[in-house]
């Protein structure tokens, strides 16, 4: 898509052309034709590369912002979505899992949808790792650690009142079992620069 600037160069651009034409057409000479003909060629695809050029000039600016507004999760986190995720290679308790998780500012994972949760499963590999579920008892719902209640969209297996992910399914152990754990934060860097980014392609397309 080419500014004002552009359709007024063309416009006089096809005016000239017109004007050539005209004047060699006029004498009648199949030479001077030919010529005419060459000269709209030439100038024909002057005005693709010119358009070309202005695409190219458009999309690279939008992959500058992009780069500059989505920031990778820090070091040895993983990004999906608007989540980072940390894998632990120890394994610990419950309790020691979640004040890991807590000392970098983040907590024991949680998902919000199915993607998430098949993300975790595919990533996490032939290990179990604790998740960031937990209950007072089996009469009381499942919570996330900020004490919203979980909607149970999968089941969690087993009667105890901690989760872990394992190869199958979501399923439930003891405090004290000994596992993996997975961390998970939002990536701040995208929450924060959602809006701005979204304004910079709605001018992106208005100016087109």
């Amino acid at each position: 898509m080419l500014s004002t600037t552009d359709s007024l160069q063309k416009g006089e651009i096809g005016k000239n052309v017109q004007g050539q034409c005209l004047s060699i057409v006029s004498l009648g000479s199949p030479a001077r034709l030919y010529c005419c003909y060459a000269v709209i060629i030439v100038l024909f695809g002057a005005v693709i590369a010119l358009s070309v050029a202005l695409s190219l000039s458009v999309r690279n600016q939008e992959q500058v912002s992009i780069k500059n507004t989505y920031a990778p999760c820090r070091r040895d986190w993983i990004g999906f979505g608007s989540k980072c995720f940390y894998f632990s290679e120890d394994t610990s308790n419950w309790t020691f899992s979640q004040k890991f998780c807590v000392e970098l500012k983040a907590q024991l994972a949680r998902f919000d949808n199915i993607e998430e949760l098949n993300f975790l499963r595919r990533y996490k590999g032939t290990f179990d790792y604790w998740i960031g579920l937990y209950r007072e008892s089996p009469e009381h719902p499942w919570r996330w650690m900020d004490n919203t209640e979980y909607n149970s969209s999968v089941p969690i297996r087993g009667m105890e009142k901690h989760a872990y992910l394992n190869n199958k399914w979501i399923s439930s152990a003891r405090i004290y079992a000994d596992m993996r754990w997975i961390c998970s934060m939002p990536n701040s860097c995208i929450l924060q620069c959602q809006i701005p980014f979204a304004s910079f392609l709605s001018l992106s397309k208005d100016a087109l």
